[in-house]
């Protein structure tokens, strides 16, 4: 039954995600994807030195997407994200007192022996610190909703 219940969920039904707290693994993937990404435009850049800074910043705006629109409600900071195509099993969350991190990963086989992989790494950074331990996430309409309690809200 509970199988059934797996496959007819509607767009509209609400999700839970998991958010990890204050674990680097997911920001360690991201640094990862934004070094081979850097990696990439140095050996472009014919792997001349001097560049380094260049090459990571375009790099990081390439991998990163910063999420602009937070919003304060009460004491709570809320963010929005669409995710269309991605299932909650393929979302990561982690939050610290100062960002949250968001990994859509997706694998898809196209044939025998290649893998499609897409990726997006999403950083929003709280205007003032949050209560890791308070976060909860959910999909909804291939969106994903992260709510998050500030320190000492007034």
């Amino acid at each position: 039954m509970a199988s059934q219940m797996g496959t007819s969920l509607s767009r509209d039904t609400s999700v839970q995600v998991g958010v990890r707290k204050n674990d680097r693994q997911l920001s360690d993937r991201a640094n990862d994807a934004v070094a081979r990404r850097a990696y990439s435009l140095f050996l472009a850049d014919g792997a001349a030195d001097g560049k380094d800074l260049e090459h990571w910043l375009k790099a990081e705006s390439e991998i990163l997407t910063r999420i602009p629109d937070i919003r304060e409600s009460g004491p709570s900071y809320t963010v929005i994200v669409p995710l269309p195509g991605f299932s909650p099993e393929e979302v990561d969350v982690n939050v610290d007192e100062n960002a949250a991190i968001i990994v859509a990963n997706k694998q898809q086989s196209e044939g025998k022996d290649e893998i499609s992989r897409e990726s997006l790494f999403l950083v929003a950074q709280w205007p003032t610190a949050v209560d890791p331990a308070t976060a909860n996430a959910n999909i909804r309409n291939q969106n994903l909703t992260l709510t998050v309690k500030r320190i000492n809200a007034r």
